[in-house]
């Protein structure tokens, strides 16, 4: 297994059972997290549960076109990349798909290692951009800046705590990304509170409190986590 593969949640949408398993067994040999759906809607479903980190997506789909996916996907997964799986290799279709968002294209039939090298390079380019430099951001009724360390709601200053700002900075960077208790007391709190979940649950209320009337935009996911609903 590679190291930090087996932090990748990679979501394969697509329909042919003989392909999902040789996508799904091929993830696991190089130590990512796969999850496997068949159409557009479970897809949307899981997405909207569970955290994931990049998606193969098929476009000949039996509810719904993944062109019309890819659509959705800018909307409201938009930092969520996406490797484009299809029997076509129109060129035509490969354009649409890129002006759509897709990250990469793979025409069927093709290699597993050339597809798990091509999921290492979208990896390396987000993680790339990821690394930018950036302080202020605006999402919503929501402006964080973190130089000034500052965190407004609806133009009102809000006065966080250190670790709440953390937090905050951390779900303001992914809009709609659902984050566990888990990852979020590991990434603020650190592993010497590792178990204490609790210490999640009351900060995000004592957030709401001091966020209200827009306290909704901290949204719990039921089962899972929190994430930031815009």
């Amino acid at each position: 297994m590679r190291k930090g593969t087996s932090e990748v949640n990679i979501l394969i949408i697509e329909d042919d059972s003989s392909i999902q398993m040789l996508l799904k067994l091929s993830l696991e040999v190089e130590g990512f997290q796969p999850a496997v759906v068949g159409t557009v809607t479970e897809g949307l479903e899981h997405l909207g549960a569970r955290h994931t980190d990049l998606i193969l997506l098929d476009l000949m789909l039996p509810d719904q076109s993944g062109f019309e996916l890819l659509k959705t996907l800018q909307q409201i997964y938009k930092e969520i990349p996406v490797i484009v799986l299809t029997a076509k290799n129109e060129m035509n279709d490969k354009i649409l798909g890129f002006q759509l968002g897709a990250d990469d294209y793979l025409t069927k039939p093709f290699e597993a290692r050339e597809l798990i090298l091509r999921i290492r390079a979208v990896m390396r380019r987000m993680k790339a951009d990821t690394i930018q430099s950036i302080d202020i951001i605006q999402v919503g009724v929501i402006e964080i800046d973190k130089t000034q360390r500052t965190f407004k709601v609806a133009g009102s200053l809000v006065k966080t705590t250190s670790k709440e700002f953390e937090l905050l900075w951390l779900l303001c960077k992914n809009p709609k990304k659902v984050f566990t208790r888990e990852h979020l007391l590991d990434q603020v709190w650190g592993y010497d509170y590792y178990g204490q979940t609790r210490s999640v649950d009351m900060m995000v209320n004592r957030l709401r409190e001091k966020m209200k009337p827009h306290d909704h935009v901290l949204a719990t996911v039921h089962g899972t986590g929190y994430k930031l609903e815009v």
